[in-house]
């Protein structure tokens, strides 16, 4: 089991710098969430960094923002595959992990299009043998809409994961936040799993509650331990099935006080020591 730190959770550093963070946090690798810099750069010069920091990319996530080129990412990844997976094979990474689309009908329209799109880009990566694998996360629940979006719930994920033979990336505060208990959720990724984005889920009042834009920042993401989920135990279950996938820390840039490089770093230490201690 390797820990990793996405870089979503420093998305506004240069790479250089949350590669040196992650180094000294005691990471043994790192999630790349495509940004500007690292295309403006490109994989050769991530590359470097891997080499330099001994920390290799481990995974790659689309966009958090939808800056120029990438606008309409949100709604479907598929048209834009063939970029990330670039981006993917550039940096030597192993894994492209892609979030569902948002669509509550899979037969025409924004789901049939993200379908086949995974589905032809997977048929063209397997004759390459690059190694690369598309990973399906689960998606978290943010209001009433989010009911009746298709691959939502973990046995429809499942499902479609079984249908196309693709891994799973599973996001424990997305998954509690369906109300689903994480360890009896985790059934539906046993097998399948080369992902955890590991944070905790926190209770919020009833103003946060009812904006869905803040949840990401101050409700989900949170730093393990400091919210309602039971990630230990979970942790204890991971090692105790042999996983060796990465665990990612994928954390709130607000949780981590990003506007204090020390005190992210810190905060992100003591993830890191809270990991390690969950499955020694």
């Amino acid at each position: 089991m390797k820990i990793s730190l996405s870089t979503g959770c420093l998305y506004v550093y240069p790479l250089r710098s949350i590669f040196a963070i992650a180094q000294r946090a005691g990471f043994d690798g790192i999630e790349l969430v495509i940004g500007p810099e690292a295309e403006w750069r490109g994989g050769a010069y991530v590359r470097r960094l891997t080499e330099e920091y001994a920390l290799p990319v481990l995974s790659v996530h689309p966009p958090l923002l939808q800056y120029p080129g990438w606008r309409g990412s949100f709604q479907s990844i598929a048209r834009f595959l063939p970029r990330a997976l670039a981006v993917t094979q550039e940096v030597g990474a192993p894994i492209l992990v892609i979030h569902m689309p948002r669509s509550r009908d899979a037969s025409r329209g924004v789901g049939r299009e993200f379908i086949e799109g995974v589905v032809a880009a997977k048929a063209r990566l397997a004759p390459r043998g690059a190694g690369t694998r598309l990973s399906l996360e689960n998606r978290a629940y943010f209001s009433a809409h989010s009911h009746g979006l298709i691959l939502s719930l973990p046995a429809e994920l499942r499902a479609f994961a079984e249908a196309h033979d693709l891994p799973m990336t599973l996001d424990t505060a997305h998954l509690g936040t369906w109300g689903i208990a994480l360890l009896e959720g985790y059934p539906s990724f046993r097998g399948r799993l080369v992902n955890v984005h590991l944070s905790d889920l926190r209770e919020v009042s009833s103003f946060v509650e009812r904006r869905p834009q803040w949840h990401s920042y101050v409700k989900q993401h949170q730093l393990p331990g400091s919210g309602k989920l039971p990630l230990r135990e979970f942790l204890r279950v991971l090692a105790s099935d042999g996983y060796a996938g990465a665990v990612t820390l994928e954390l709130s840039p607000t949780a981590l006080n990003i506007w204090n490089p020390r005190a992210a770093e810190r905060k992100l230490k003591t993830a890191v020591e809270y990991v390690r201690q969950a499955i020694a």
